[in-house]
């Protein structure tokens, strides 16, 4: 048998289980595709193993919700739940705008309605100016807009804080003290 084949034959027992239905949902290959590269009938072609193991390794990016209209007097736990549906305790990033649609706070969250009513709970950190007589002392008061993704998560590579960073670098939104910082990627001490 062939390198690649035990490779695909390797990814498929170890990722999946053997599954052929799991893995051929992941990979868009056909259950027939897959049976025959873990058997040496047919041999994958280098790219056919790479596109696998990019699937395995690296999370697609789900659109929970994009700019849906928050109430800044409502309730605010019911209005997050009902946005975040089925999402309620996965990993992610969200994000709070303005009445204008300007980003004002990025967010990452291992839970992500726990940490969203936390972040959008907190004190409007930004001074203003002393001729504003009643100005807005929580965040829920001034977001108008909320976005939330499903980054994916890997047990080696932390998504959201890499994918939050990122945004913080490039928009550093008004509500947000620290920008992201990028870490270089570096093996395991424990690997020779």
């Amino acid at each position: 048998m062939e390198e690649r084949n035990v490779m695909i034959n390797y990814l498929i027992n170890e990722y999946f289980s053997g599954d052929l239905d799991q893995a051929s949902d992941l990979t868009g290959y056909t259950k027939i595709q897959l049976h025959d590269w873990m058997t040496g009938v047919k041999h994958p072609q280098k790219q056919t193993v790479e596109f696998i193991m990019h699937k395995l390794f690296v999370p697609e990016f789900k659109v929970i919700v994009e700019y849906a209209e928050f109430e800044p007097k409502g309730d605010v736990r019911p209005q997050l739940r009902n946005l975040f549906k089925g999402y309620e305790d996965r990993m992610g990033i969200y994000a709070f705008y303005d009445a204008f649609a300007n980003l004002i706070y990025v967010g990452k969250a291992t839970r992500l309605l726990d940490e969203c009513y936390s972040a959008i709970r907190r004190d409007v950190p930004v001074k203003f100016p002393t001729g504003v007589k009643k100005s807005p002392e929580k965040r829920h008061e001034v977001v108008r807009y909320i976005s939330a993704y499903d980054v994916g998560d890997s047990q080696w590579v932390d998504y959201p804080k890499h994918v939050e960073s990122l945004i913080l670098r490039i928009s550093k939104p008004i509500l947000n003290k620290q920008i992201g910082y990028l870490e270089k990627a570096f093996p395991f001490e424990n690997e020779s």
